[in-house]
């Protein structure tokens, strides 16, 4: 996604936080998706590449892909200020081959048993768009929801499952129009014949908007106040977002997809402390505003909720679920627990942010929000970008053995979180560099070096780790005591219950003895078991690939014994 996907990452590189230590852990989790995002590898390919990563994401034991349905890259006449005239709701208006991308996508992954999120987001035609101030700031800023609608419309009715069963082949696709967006732009080639013909596989997972409380695909974040002089500004951002769920959810009723996922959210992990039209907002003070409630979880009221376009008093707010339903029907709320390079056991200090170490804050204030409005439970989370940059080749990532150590604790974090559905990798493949792009870190400061393999392909140590997952909350233990361990064998989710073998190296020795053999539980296939640890050494884990008959291998983690 480039430089139009992360402006908050150096937002991320200059704000300083202190840390706490995290909260006692529930009992695992064994449901949970494996759910990855790699738009470059996933849409801006060709098919046979396309078909390359899935295959490869199939075998990591990847449930479900997050892509990003570009409004800009499907729309007509995107760059132009006068809208063209034709029906946006219908997918067949549209220009020839502005699908084909996602077509070809869904049915790839389809044919491979691979689910698909789409997050339908911005950049939004400049004809759907408000007058913006800058030329930089034009495709995100004041998006028409009444636009939008037509156009999720659209994408509801053409993944419904039934268009296009009249027969046909679907076309090649052509080479990619915005090819900013991508690593490259490769001259056509000749592809085989990987698209089949007849109605398109249905798509039953939607997301709305990304990080909407980032300058970079929402805009403005924050307006003068109306009428003052001291130059004072209010947010500006959670009242575009609410107009957008609401649009989203109407697109989306109409278009037969009432009943699939829904979700909301989709916000930044953190923020700023200054105000102004590109300056990122912290989520939780978005996400209050987003459902009119003030820093105290109170209704807004006066002159601060009608400049808000939120209810300013008792009878509206008691409209107020009903007039937004989206908000409150959806499935759950999706948010990126980034830290991209702190430790993912260190929470931040700010009471705004959220990370994957304060997880349960933003639960807590989901359910006070849906308090507020005599509604239940609030919502389940949905974690649909995460990941740690590393060195090599981001000067400033983490190493890439800390890398793997930091996803296997934060999926144990996360599995480990009754609340939690889904955490997302992002991404398998990492970006390249954008020199000059905002003068930082060679070029890597606008873009993400989370990636499982390097640009070239070649893999780092966590790919193996996320394929199989282990991680030991303690790592010391008294001799002869039992230490907790925990482990995920992704492929699990495909190949029903697995054997997995719990292995100590003893320090000095040459070779690994079992010290326990056990089976995954049911469902996405966890290890959580208790183990007695003879002596200190390295610990790994061990499971046999029925699909290759070879032995797939852990990282592994040292334990010492306690005095």
């Amino acid at each position: 996604m480039g430089h139009l996907r992360r402006t908050w990452a150096l937002a991320l590189s200059s704000i300083a936080v202190a840390f706490a230590a995290v909260p006692a852990l529930a009992p695992a989790a064994v449901t949970q998706e494996s759910m990855l995002q790699d738009d470059n590898s996933l849409i801006f390919n060709t098919p046979a590449g396309t078909a390359r990563t899935l295959d490869k994401l199939v075998t990591l034991g990847v449930d479900r892909v997050r892509v990003s349905v570009f409004w800009a890259t499907v729309a007509p006449a995107a760059d132009k200020q006068v809208r063209p005239d034709f029906t946006a709701s219908n997918p067949a208006a549209y220009p020839e081959h502005a699908w084909d991308r996602y077509d070809q996508l869904v049915r790839l992954a389809t044919a491979r048993g691979l689910a698909v999120n789409f997050n339908i987001t911005s950049p939004a035609p400049l004809w759907a768009t408000g007058d913006a101030p800058r030329e930089d700031i034009a495709n995100t800023f004041q998006p028409d929801p009444d636009e939008f609608a037509q156009f999720v419309q659209a994408v509801g009715t053409r993944y419904s499952g039934t268009y296009g069963a009249a027969g046909g082949s679907t076309p090649q696709p052509a080479r990619p129009p915005l090819c900013e967006l991508s690593r490259s732009c490769p001259a056509p080639e000749p592809q085989p014949p990987v698209l089949e013909g007849g109605a398109l596989p249905r798509v039953a997972y939607f997301s709305v908007w990304n990080e909407p409380n980032q300058p970079g695909w929402l805009t403005p974040q924050w307006i003068a106040r109306p009428g003052a002089t001291d130059g004072s500004m209010v947010e500006a951002a959670p009242h575009l977002y609410r107009r957008l769920v609401d649009a989203a959810y109407r697109g989306l009723q109409a278009s037969g997809h009432g009943g699939d996922t829904f979700l909301i959210g989709e916000t930044a992990p953190k923020g700023l402390n200054v105000q102004g039209t590109t300056r990122a907002m912290k989520p939780l003070r978005f996400l209050r505003q987003v459902y009119c409630l003030d820093d105290a979880l109170k209704p807004l009221r006066g002159e601060d909720a009608a400049i808000r376009d939120c209810p300013q008093d008792d009878a509206g707010s008691a409209a107020f679920a009903d007039a937004h339903p989206g908000l409150f029907a959806a499935t759950g709320y999706a948010h990126h627990p980034y830290e991209l390079t702190a430790s993912p056991s260190k929470r931040p200090t700010d009471p705004d942010y959220v990370t994957i170490a304060n997880l349960p804050r933003l639960s807590l204030a989901l359910r006070q929000i849906f308090a507020a409005y005599n509604r239940a439970n609030g919502l389940p989370l949905y974690l649909t970008e995460f990941g740690f940059n590393t060195n090599p080749p981001n000067p400033l990532g983490v190493s890439l053995a800390t890398q793997a150590r930091y996803l296997a604790e934060s999926q144990f974090l996360a599995s480990t979180n009754p609340a939690v559905r889904t955490l997302t990798q992002f991404l398998l493949t990492d970006d390249a560099p954008r020199p000059g792009r905002n003068g930082v870190s060679e070029g890597y400061g606008a873009t993400f070096q989370t990636g499982l393999q390097f640009l070239g392909g070649r893999r780092k140590p966590s790919f193996a780790s996320y394929e199989l997952t282990l991680h030991l909350p303690a790592a010391s233990v008294r001799r002869g005591g039992r230490l907790r361990v925990w482990g995920l064998v992704r492929p699990a989710s495909r190949l029903g219950r697995q054997t997995v073998r719990v292995q100590l190296r003893r320090t000095g020795a040459k070779g690994y003895k079992t010290l326990l053999s056990t089976r995954t539980r049911s469902g996405r296939g966890v290890v959580d078991k208790q183990v007695r640890i003879p002596a200190a050494g390295t610990v790994r884990l061990a499971w046999i690939d029925p699909r290759t008959k070879k032995p797939v291998l852990s990282r592994t983690v040292r334990v010492a014994l306690k005095r």
